[in-house]
């Protein structure tokens, strides 16, 4: 499966599973009800705010695998630099199982919705992952 395809995949998986979130008709995300997905090592505008997400890494992977039975759902972290339009950035981690899920940033607010893919039980090549962010006004 190409890259794209899989960013396509997360993409519609996260917009099914996140509550009605989802990318407005012009294809950004609105801040005030949306979400973004971002591949490692990519960036994406949030919408008309300025503000930019880069997903650099996956620092923990810990999550249960597929048809696994586990005592803790372990959990995903991912690290990754907010930036505001005008030349200050900040790095920050998130997590799904733990705190902090999300970040105050600029007036918004962005919390990681998911992980993709998850563990299946072989390793995760790195350049797989696609993060899912939700976007609300602060």
């Amino acid at each position: 499966m190409t890259r794209y395809a899989k960013l396509c995949f997360a993409a519609f998986l996260a917009a099914c599973s996140s509550g009605g979130y989802g990318p407005t008709d012009s294809g950004s995300p609105s801040p005030s009800d949306g979400s973004v997905s971002v591949a490692i090592g990519e960036t994406a505008a949030l919408g008309a705010t300025g503000v930019t997400i880069t997903f650099r890494a996956v620092t923990e992977e810990s999550r249960c695998p597929l048809n696994a039975v586990c005592v803790w759902e372990g959990n995903g972290q991912v690290a990754l630099t907010l930036a505001n339009g005008y030349g200050a950035t900040r790095e920050a981690t998130l997590n799904i199982s733990r705190e902090p899920r999300r970040i105050d940033y600029a007036g918004l607010r962005i919390a990681l919705a998911g992980l993709a893919p998850h563990p299946a039980g072989d390793p995760i090549d790195p350049a797989d992952y696609v993060a899912t962010f939700r976007i609300e006004r602060d």
